[in-house]
């Protein structure tokens, strides 16, 4: 492993530790750091933190793991929980709105930094690595998938679209701690929209970021949702006034969908077969092609099989990356 491995693994370690550090002392732990929030926001804060500890920490610490195995994977699988903790902590930043200075806001400007300095280490990497082709029907569903998380998201701003016009109020939990409401419409608008939109349009086009693009953004949805969903189940067991039984229900059955989507798809990538020594053999069902990592053998030469044609229909011969 080199020296920028053991770097990004440790990093990746560095991330998961603070996420801890940050649970073990806010709310649903030691509650020992001061939030400038009304009770609804800090109940959704021990959801939120519950999810980190259970589902983030462990899915950062797989990504270390398999970095330190040598697994391109483990680049892509990062970019989920560093996404979900950048878009977390910009919240908890901005969302209390504090009029004092606080050592708990530089924490949290600490995990924020941290977070997105990993999420675009990550996509570099996962950018840079070649992955498998897939076939035109995979690149339809995945298309489908991400035009259907999309929407999602925007359905659940009608009220704003509509209240915009009459000049509605923010919901009521957010009326003591309005920063908090906007920072997630900024960032579920401004940016988690956009990204969804543009992992669709590669997989339709069938460009060489399909794969990264759509499991990235799969990724982060298999661990936002299940925190929101978190979040209405603490308000609900704490007797919130408002928490909703129905909203309960709705959140966990899509976070179980997004959730066991993105285990498939992972699992699905993390399956592929590995062939001895320097050359990784890919499933060629569809569009897929052979890779190989590592240097080339001078000897080595490839067999017919081995040939893709590009688009324009001249072959192809596997690929050289550099050594993990």
């Amino acid at each position: 492993m080199s020296d920028v491995d053991t770097a990004y693994r440790r990093s990746l370690t560095g991330l998961a530790t603070l996420l801890l550090a940050n649970a073990l002392v806010g709310p649903a732990g030691l509650d020992v750091l001061a939030y400038p929030l009304p009770e609804s926001l800090l109940n959704q804060l021990r959801g939120l933190e519950i999810v980190t500890v259970v589902l983030v920490v462990p899915t950062l610490l797989l990504a270390a793991a398999l970095t330190g195995r040598g697994r391109p994977e483990g680049s892509l699988v990062a970019v989920g929980p560093c996404g979900y903790a950048a878009y977390m902590f910009a919240q908890y930043v901005v969302g209390p709105s504090r009029t004092v200075n606080s050592g708990a806001a530089l924490l949290h400007l600490l995990v924020f930094s941290v977070s997105v300095v990993l999420t675009v280490w990550s996509w570099s990497r996962a950018r840079g690595t070649h992955w498998p082709v897939p076939g035109p029907t995979t690149l339809r569903r995945w298309a489908v998938l991400m035009l259907a998380l999309a929407a999602f998201v925007v359905v659940r701003y009608i009220p704003l679209f509509v209240g915009a016009a009459s000049g509605s109020r923010v919901p009521a939990e957010y009326a003591a701690a309005p920063a908090f409401y906007w920072s997630i419409v900024l960032l579920d608008l401004g940016l988690v929209v956009p990204a969804t939109l543009a992992a669709a349009w590669a997989a339709l086009r069938g460009t060489r970021d399909a794969l990264p693009s759509t499991h990235a953004v799969v990724g982060w949805f298999a661990l936002v949702p299940p925190s929101v969903a978190a979040m209405a189940v603490v308000m609900l067991a704490r007797d919130d006034p408002n928490a909703s039984v129905p909203t309960v229900l709705l959140l966990l059955a899509v976070c179980s969908v997004t959730t066991t989507i993105a285990a498939r798809m992972f699992r699905d990538l993390l399956r592929e077969p590995r062939a001895e020594g320097a050359t990784e053999v890919l499933d060629r069902s569809g569009d897929r092609r052979w890779i190989r990592r590592g240097p080339i053998d001078p000897a080595w030469v490839p067999r017919r099989e081995d040939l893709r044609p590009h688009h324009s229909g001249s072959p192809t011969l596997p690929r050289s990356t550099p050594d993990s």
